[in-house]
């Protein structure tokens, strides 16, 4: 029973120590989700089932941003953490400035997964480096 017992202990446990550092989990570089040929920066709260925000890259990559007045809370979006294995799956719905009149869609959906220190997009299958931080004030441009 203790070895069956020992992979969910092991997840727990991963869990409880990557919560009790920083609080968000944000990538490095801009991740490729489909939406455009820069990508987005994006930070999730895995002690939150909808943290989620993401912004557009600045002049130093995720470190800084070009869109606000800050980070965007990522609508409809959901975040599991899979303690048996664990990894985080995130999911969420960014818009997307569309044309009156036009048959593209108005938003996408994005499927992201976190392990091992990385960030995968399902659709386009990109992987980033993630960091930890304490807060989302991402400085915008000058």
């Amino acid at each position: 029973m203790l070895l069956t017992l020992r992979p969910v202990l092991v997840g727990l446990l991963l869990v409880a120590l990557a919560c009790r550092s920083a609080r968000y989990i944000v990538t490095t570089a801009p991740i490729d989700v489909g939406a455009g040929p820069l990508g987005l920066c994006v930070a999730v709260d895995p002690a939150d089932p909808h943290g989620v925000w993401w912004w557009e890259p600045g002049q130093s990559g995720c470190s800084s941003r070009s869109t606000g007045p800050g980070v965007f809370h990522a609508g409809e979006s959901t975040v599991l953490v899979r303690t048996e294995s664990a990894k985080i799956e995130v999911r969420f719905r960014l818009p997307l400035h569309g044309r009156p009149g036009s048959t593209m869609p108005t938003f996408v959906d994005v499927r992201l997964a976190i392990q091992e220190g990385n960030m995968l997009a399902a659709t386009t299958g990109t992987r980033v480096p993630t960091d930890r931080r304490n807060d989302l004030e991402v400085p915008g441009k000058p």
